[in-house]
């Protein structure tokens, strides 16, 4: 396994209801045509940009494995884990988190990032890809969102 000291969160820049008619897996593979398709119509990635993508149900999905560095931000995938929550369209990154996404994702947020701690005890940051970028991603204040929040269910309630 590669050494990990970081998490980077993202959005994906979608509206609400994008995916909602899509399984989850689905959802993933569009992502994965976007950074993979040839320029103009994508990246041309190896494969999709980030390790895990968090749905506006809280499910989390794998994208890249997590022993194959990604491609998230420039300069900085090296030691990196991206995470990606969908949606944020039209978000600034001085919103709050509840303005783009739902409570079933902070939840799901809050608890990944947790269980990656737990298992790699080198990650010691958690950022946004707009303190790496001039982008509104993740479209919040990810260090803010984190001021000791724990995913625990006394502090966050999910909803569906």
């Amino acid at each position: 396994m590669r050494p990990l000291n970081e998490i980077i969160v993202h959005c994906t820049d979608t509206r609400p209801e994008w995916g909602e008619n899509m399984t989850p897996a689905r959802v993933v593979d569009e992502i994965r045509r976007w950074h993979t398709d040839p320029p103009p119509k994508g990246r041309g990635w190896s494969d999709i940009g980030y390790h895990y993508v968090i749905l506006r149900d809280g499910t989390v999905m794998t994208g890249r494995p997590l022993s194959v560095v990604g491609a998230h931000v420039k300069g900085h995938n090296t030691g990196t884990v991206g995470v990606s929550l969908l949606g944020g369209h039209g978000g600034s990154a001085k919103d709050k988190f509840e303005d783009h996404f739902t409570p079933a994702q902070k939840f799901a947020l809050l608890k990944l990032i947790d269980g990656l701690k737990a298992q790699y005890s080198t990650i010691t940051k958690v950022t946004g890809h707009n303190q790496y970028a001039a982008k509104a991603c993740p479209c919040f204040n990810v260090p803010a969102f984190m001021g000791g929040t724990a995913a625990t269910p006394d502090r966050v309630t999910p909803t569906q």
